[in-house]
């Protein structure tokens, strides 16, 4: 049996599932699909665009899971905790 990849969406992003899969359906339009999220409509056919490519989970934070670009290395991380220490 494959493990199937199912990571978690917030709040915010199963809302704009829900609002993308009823503007795919027709039973919003791109303005007012706009209007409930936040976004323009040309945002809108991008996030419809990757729903069509990606599935929902297409709509989740890209960058959720992955370490920060911003995050301190190992090394000085190791070289603080070691200089603290003596002191």
């Amino acid at each position: 049996m494959v493990r199937e990849d199912r990571g978690i969406m917030s709040v915010k992003e199963l809302r704009r599932v829900h609002v993308i899969r009823q503007t795919m359906e027709k039973r919003l339009t791109q303005v007012k699909a706009g209007i409930l999220l936040g976004l323009t409509p040309r945002h809108i056919r991008r996030l419809m665009e990757r729903v069509a490519q990606a599935g929902d989970h297409g709509l989740a934070h890209r960058g959720r899971g992955k370490p920060s670009n911003r995050r301190i290395p190992e090394t000085v991380k190791a070289k603080g905790l070691k200089l603290s220490a003596q002191r």
